[in-house]
């Protein structure tokens, strides 16, 4: 399963809710997992490989989840400025500013309801993931200036490949 960049139409779209757990799903959720390990994430959401469904798949500080139907469910007050870099825009990275705590709710592969609390980097994970269900990319959150570099950026080193 191969990863998608910027500008993939997918990368913008509203994602759709996933009503069905079926092996379609599962095989989809395995084939993210082997895409995620071999570049290296800690986070794939799937308009990433192409499809605009509402999951994703977060690896990080010892913590694996595959989520279906994620949504923020609280926000804290406090945020964090950290740099931020994205499978789909390989190259720039460039500081955002999120949220330091959240609280998620998704769904695992098994139907389960899954409700995580998280703060730091795992947070800013989830968040970006979410974004993603939304056709939001992390340059999305930057001036019209930064932006305008990290895609400038961006064309550089897709020109290189």
């Amino acid at each position: 399963m191969e990863i998608v960049t910027y500008p993939h139409p997918t990368l913008r779209q509203q994602c759709e809710e996933i009503t069905n757990i079926d092996d379609e799903i599962v095989q989809m959720a395995d084939a993210m997992t082997e895409a995620l390990f071999r570049e290296e994430g800690l986070g794939l959401a799937a308009p990433q490989v192409g499809k605009p469904l509402r999951l994703i798949i977060v690896n990080v500080e010892e913590e694996f989840h595959v989520l279906l139907n994620p949504e923020i469910v609280e926000k804290g007050d406090r945020t964090e400025l950290k740099e931020e870099g994205c499978l789909s825009i390989p190259g720039p990275h460039e500081e955002v500013s999120r949220a330091l705590n959240v609280v998620v709710r998704g769904i695992d592969l098994k139907g389960n309801e899954v409700k995580l609390e998280r703060e730091g980097t795992p947070a800013r994970v989830l968040q970006h993931e979410i974004d993603h269900l939304e056709g939001t990319l992390f340059i999305d959150h930057l001036s019209e200036t930064a932006r305008s570099m990290a895609l400038k950026e961006y064309r550089k080193e897709k020109a290189k490949h």
